[in-house]
């Protein structure tokens, strides 16, 4: 019997999918794993906050909600919060204010949560914006990261485990944030 995944039903895909997910993590294995479309990168993201215990940093567009407003994605972020994780997000738009991610994310800043925004610099959108559009990533406890290459289909890679690329992103992402260190308003 062959297995044909052109056949296979989407929700036995996303099983599979969060297995595999689920199993990388549990092994902290430093391997690159791919993602491509909004519940894989649900999925994907969901796990990277479940496995944070420090610090998340982010740079996104504006929490559309394709992934962000999923309910596993929205879980794991509030279960993130309730550890008092610390985050730092830099906005290349402006955020949506009817993401449910990003109102809960203000809701728990205003009791108190180390959570700050800002908002991108003009060169550091050119930076991240080339032909085939905007790129993103995040960095967990400064050892796992998730990189969105293709912004429109979620086509990124991440890691439970690997402290150079996490890093190099860090580096990154910590230079524009001296340079633009405020906070956005509500």
């Amino acid at each position: 019997m062959t297995l044909d995944l052109l056949e296979m039903p989407e929700l036995e895909d996303l099983t599979l999918y969060q297995q595999l997910v689920d199993n990388k993590a549990d092994l902290n294995s430093p391997d690159l794993l791919p993602n491509a479309g909004e519940l894989h990168a649900a999925i994907a993201m969901a796990k990277l906050l479940d496995k944070t215990d420090k610090e998340v940093k982010m740079v996104l567009g504006s929490f559309s909600g394709a992934v962000s407003d999923q309910p596993n994605y929205l879980k794991s972020l509030e279960n993130c919060l309730d550890r008092d994780v610390k985050f730092k997000i830099i906005f290349l738009g402006k955020p949506n204010k009817k993401s449910k991610a990003y109102k809960l994310l203000l809701s728990k800043q205003e009791t108190g949560r180390d959570i700050n925004f800002a908002n991108a610099s003009s060169s550091f959108i050119k930076k991240l914006t080339h032909s085939d559009g905007e790129k993103h990533f995040s960095v967990y406890d400064n050892n796992k990261f998730r990189f969105e290459k293709d912004t429109k289909k979620y086509l990124a890679f991440f890691s439970f485990n690997d402290d150079d690329k996490a890093q190099a992103l860090n580096k990154i992402f910590d230079a524009e944030w001296q340079s633009v260190c405020h906070s956005l308003p509500a």
